[in-house]
C-alpha cells in the first residue's frame, strides 16, 4: 500500500541526517490518537517501508 503525505504539513525539526543503521522509525505521539486518518503516523510508517524497519510509536502520559 502506498502511503503519501501532503508536503506542507512535514516540517523537518532537525538538520542531522536520519541515521541508515537504525533499527526502527521512532513516533512520538501526543494528541492524535489514533490509527487510521493520522497523517503523522503515516509519515513515520513510509519512512519505515523505505529503510525496511519497523514503527515503534511510543506515548507518555502524565497526570494532567
Amino acid at each position: 500500500m502506498s502511503r503519501s503525505v501532503e508536503a506542507e504539513r512535514i516540517h523537518v525539526l532537525d538538520d542531522a541526517e536520519p541515521s541508515d543503521d537504525g533499527r526502527y522509525v521512532l513516533y512520538w505521539m501526543q494528541q492524535s490518537q489514533r490509527a487510521t486518518g493520522n497523517p503523522a503516523l503515516e509519515h513515520a510508517i513510509a519512512l519505515a517501508d523505505e529503510r525496511d524497519q519497523s514503527v515503534l510509536v511510543g506515548f507518555g502520559l502524565d497526570e494532567g
